[in-house]
């Protein structure tokens, strides 16, 4: 008897819940437009159907001209331990005392790897090293990082003296060609 009650309410809940109306949903309304524009009729075939929406307007943008200014970035050449290690760096290049100057030089350029100036120095202590191969690498790699021309002038210097100490005619004829330009 239990059984059979159970299963009878269970029924009555199961088609009483199926029996709820379902809540309407009401369309969105849709705003009429003021204007009713015709379709376009293009002669390729294509219907144009135009919209009108004031909000959009057409304004003209004046971009004005700027002087073009060469982009510097700031490579650490500001931080006083750099300012420190590269003046060490040049008295002992000036002594002649070309190992302290290059440990120096590595120090200044682990602070600031983008510095010309680091590169420049390391160079030109291979130079005097009598590691013409390396010394262009070192150039090389600060033509990347050189602004001025000043620097540019320099580096290509050096690559010119490694590329005669080399005997390689074609690096002296780029650096000689690349000096003419700057």
């Amino acid at each position: 008897m239990l059984n059979k009650t159970l299963i009878c309410v269970i029924l009555l809940g199961l088609a009483g819940c199926q029996s709820l109306p379902v809540p309407e949903q009401k369309a969105p309304k849709q705003q009429t437009p003021k204007e009713v524009k015709k379709d376009i009729h293009a002669p390729s075939g294509a219907v144009i159907h135009p919209y009108d929406r004031p909000d959009i307007q057409r304004q003209r943008i004046v971009i004005p001209k700027q002087q073009e200014r060469v982009q510097q970035f700031d490579d650490g050449r500001s931080l006083p331990a750099f300012k420190k290690l590269m003046q060490q760096t040049q008295n002992a290049y000036a002594k002649g005392q070309f190992n302290q100057a290059e440990d120096a030089a590595t120090q200044a350029q682990r602070l600031a790897p983008q510095s010309a100036e680091t590169y420049l120095y390391l160079a030109m202590i291979a130079n005097r090293k009598n590691q013409p191969a390396n010394a262009e690498a070192l150039a090389q790699r600060g033509l990347s990082y050189a602004q001025s021309t000043a620097m540019k002038r320099q580096l290509w210097n050096v690559i010119l003296k490694a590329g005669q100490k080399q005997n390689m005619p074609q690096t002296v004829q780029k650096a000689q060609h690349a000096l003419k330009a700057l």
